[in-house]
């Protein structure tokens, strides 16, 4: 028997009793908050289908949350805690987990968290496709679907530019990939072509309109005639090392503005204060924000953490990345797919961050080539192929054809 079956049509739900009211919904997202990237990409999954689909309003819950708020709670500081403190035992976690076949011990155990819950949550939406841009959930929705005790097809978006044993699962009806590769490396896996799209990974609508460059300047009050360096620490300020690559850009023998964006980590921002206190040319400090659209398209130079929401931002907007100090795992397969592509270059400390923000900025033509290789690269309608793909996959009418480009 392949291990994935052709369909799990025919299967029925467990009637539960309810925990909450009843109320159904087309399309249920489910995601979780470690980190910002997979709650962004659900995000704009549901931004998408309510602006290109009206009527259509998914549910968006985190999954953990819905397992076990404390739990959830607990875990988050841990994974925060470990990729900005130990970041190489992560690195290892990972890739010791990344071939564990789908039936094993490890595997089946996972499968079984919050299993109930999400059994009541179908009971009690009644959805007719499930959407997950988390792992966990998307094999305890696989394994309901293999024992018979839930029916609603399912879509997982991998929002990475690699593929990690926890995202492929058996009873997967379709998998949303951020590129050829991806989908050659599932296939590797034993995952059908017909069951892979090459979507790209979901970024907000801000994402898909070009923006006046002059006008966003304005706004922020930027100085026009200085290049802007973007400084990105992850939403929970997860860059390492941020504070020596803000130290080591004011200190190069060029002026730039240096725009920095510290994420939800307080205590960071007020740090960033102090080290660019004496830098003479303007610097901007923000903590989390939502513009991050406008900031990239003012930017010449993006300097950032490897996430794939993030890298997926900048290669829509066609922005120049210089990824430091990757975080072992998905982020270093996310840096070596852009660097591979010419969209990005790589610094694995602060002297070879200086070194190539000097080359980019003193190098026009570079950042010209540079700028078309990541939109090459970019698919920022995904957020609506994703969301077109699920609605097609419950049997909900679509007008016009599903396509990253619609």
């Amino acid at each position: 028997m392949s291990a994935f079956p052709s369909n799990a049509a025919g299967l029925t739900p467990h009637r539960l009793i309810l925990p909450y009211p009843a109320q159904h919904f087309d399309v249920v997202i489910l995601s979780a908050r470690y980190g910002a990237g997979h709650w962004q990409a659900a995000g704009a999954v549901r931004e998408a289908m309510q602006a290109v689909f009206p009527g259509r309003d998914p549910l968006l819950l985190d999954y953990m949350d819905l397992v076990n708020p404390a739990l959830n709670r607990t875990i988050q500081s841990l994974y925060l805690a470990s990729i900005k403190h130990f970041p190489g035992g992560y690195g290892w976690f990972y890739r010791t987990t990344s071939t564990i076949p789908p039936d094993s011990p490890f595997q089946s155990l996972l499968n079984s968290l919050g299993r109930e819950q999400l059994a009541r949550l179908v009971a009690a939406t009644t959805p007719r496709a499930i959407i997950s841009t988390f792992p966990t959930q998307a094999g305890v929705l696989s394994d309901m679907r293999r024992l018979g005790q839930c029916a609603i097809p399912a879509l997982t978006v991998i929002t990475d530019n690699t593929v990690h044993s926890q995202w492929v699962h058996p009873y997967t009806d379709m998998y949303c990939v951020s590129s050829p590769e991806v989908a050659a490396h599932l296939a590797a896996r034993g995952v059908p072509a017909a069951r892979i799209a090459t979507t790209g990974i979901p970024v907000r609508q801000a994402f898909t309109r070009p923006l006046d460059r002059a006008e966003v300047l304005r706004r922020h009050r930027f100085d026009p005639a200085l290049p802007v360096v973007l400084v990105m620490s992850g939403a929970f300020g997860a860059l390492g090392g941020v504070n020596e690559a803000c130290r080591i850009l004011t200190h190069m023998n060029r002026p730039l503005q240096l725009v920095v964006v510290a994420g939800r980590d307080r205590q960071l921002a007020r740090h960033l204060q102090r080290v660019v206190a004496h830098y003479p040319y303007p610097v901007h400090v923000f903590g989390y924000v939502e513009f991050i659209a406008e900031l990239m398209t003012v930017a010449d130079v993006l300097v950032t953490k490897a996430g794939g929401v993030t890298t997926a931002e900048a290669l829509a907007i066609g922005l120049p990345v210089i990824i430091f100090r990757p975080i072992p795992g998905q982020e270093e397969a996310n840096a070596d797919y852009l660097c591979d592509h010419g969209a990005a270059m790589s610094a694995r400390n602060t002297e070879e961050l200086r070194l190539a923000c000097d080359r980019l900025l003193a190098d026009a033509d570079l950042r010209r080539e540079m700028r078309a290789a990541s939109l090459h690269l970019g698919r920022p309608h995904a957020a609506r192929h994703v969301a077109e793909l699920a609605l097609r996959l419950g049997g909900i009418p679509v007008d016009g054809p599903a396509g990253p480009g619609a």
